[in-house]
C-alpha cells in the first residue's frame, strides 16, 4: 500500500539528512561545510572574464572575495529574515564557491556590482590571455 507524501515533511526530512551529512563532513575534515552553494555564468569578452553570481538575499556586506592567481573564491552568508516560514526553499547559511578561470588575470583590478540579486564581477585579464572562445 502507498502512502501519500507529506511534500513539506519531505522537505523537512532532507533538510535532515542534509544537516547530518555536514555534521559528517566536518567530523572528517574539520573545515565548517558551506550550507550552501550558489549557481553562476562565467563569460568573458577581449578584456575581461565576467563572473556572474546569484545571491538572493544576500547583503554586499557578508560577501568575500578571494583571488589567488586565476582561482577565485567567493564566500558569505544569507541571513533569514524575521518571521516564521511557511515555505523555505531559497537556501540559507553560509555558502562558498571556488572557480579556476580559464586564464590569467591583472591581480587587484576586479570590479564587482550587486543588482537585484546578482552579483557581478569583472577580472581584468593579463597581457597576453587567450582570446575569447566564440571567435
Amino acid at each position: 500500500m502507498l502512502e501519500r507524501l507529506d511534500r513539506l515533511e519531505t522537505l523537512r526530512k532532507l533538510k535532515e539528512l542534509q544537516e547530518r551529512i555536514a555534521e559528517l563532513a566536518y567530523q572528517l575534515t574539520g573545515e565548517e561545510p558551506a550550507a550552501w552553494t550558489p549557481k553562476v555564468d562565467l563569460l568573458e569578452d577581449e578584456e575581461h572574464y565576467i563572473l556572474l553570481v546569484d545571491l538572493p538575499g544576500v547583503r554586499p556586506e557578508d560577501l568575500e572575495l578571494l583571488e589567488e592567481g586565476s582561482r577565485i573564491t567567493l564566500a558569505g552568508i544569507r541571513h533569514p529574515l524575521p518571521g516564521v516560514y511557511l515555505l523555505e526553499e531559497r537556501p540559507m547559511g553560509t555558502f562558498r564557491r571556488t572557480l579556476d578561470l580559464p586564464g590569467p588575470i591583472e591581480e587587484g583590478t576586479a570590479q564587482a556590482s550587486l543588482r537585484q540579486g546578482v552579483l557581478e564581477v569583472r577580472f581584468k585579464k593579463r597581457k597576453g590571455a587567450p582570446l575569447p572562445l566564440s571567435q
